[in-house]
């Protein structure tokens, strides 16, 4: 039951839950989509786990899904990768692209581990453990390329 509460909140739009952002974003890629082409356009935040109801996974997921509308004003794209199981989450990658990022990332099939990209593709910031929104949103407000979003006139 927890977990179909969790993937119901991953599942609903961002957009329709978020306040107005700061500036004006794109909607939240949906469906299958890759690292390289959210290059330029959205922070993904990969989450790997060896399943889809390792509790570490569970907690992670929970968090952001209680923070959607701050994850998108941060122009987040959220990317669950569980070992050989399908993504619960609205953006994902092919089978050969979570292959690929597990071993671009060096994630064993057993582990967890939370990894924050930046618009530029490089990594900005990872975790063995669920990382928290406070964590997130420094890590992201400290970006060279979030200061000129913060500062970008309303539309």
């Amino acid at each position: 039951m927890r977990l179909a509460t969790i993937l119901f909140a991953l599942a609903l739009p961002l957009t329709a839950l978020a306040a107005p952002p700061r500036q004006q974003t794109q909607a939240a890629p949906t469906g299958i989509v890759s690292l390289a082409a959210l290059r330029g356009r959205a922070r993904p935040l990969l989450i790997f786990a060896p399943n889809p109801n390792d509790p570490q996974f569970e907690i992670q997921l929970r968090r952001l899904g209680a923070n959607a509308p701050v994850l998108d004003d941060l122009n987040v794209v959220v990317i669950a990768i569980p070992y050989d199981s399908p993504s619960p989450t609205r953006a994902m990658l092919t089978d050969d692209g979570a292959q690929a990022a597990r071993r671009r990332f060096n994630i064993p099939p057993s582990g967890f581990a939370v990894i924050l990209l930046g618009k530029d593709g490089v990594e900005q910031l990872r975790s063995s453990k669920p990382l928290s929104i406070d964590k997130l949103r420094d890590t992201i407000g400290a970006s060279p390329t979030r200061q000129p979003e913060m500062h970008a006139p309303h539309p």
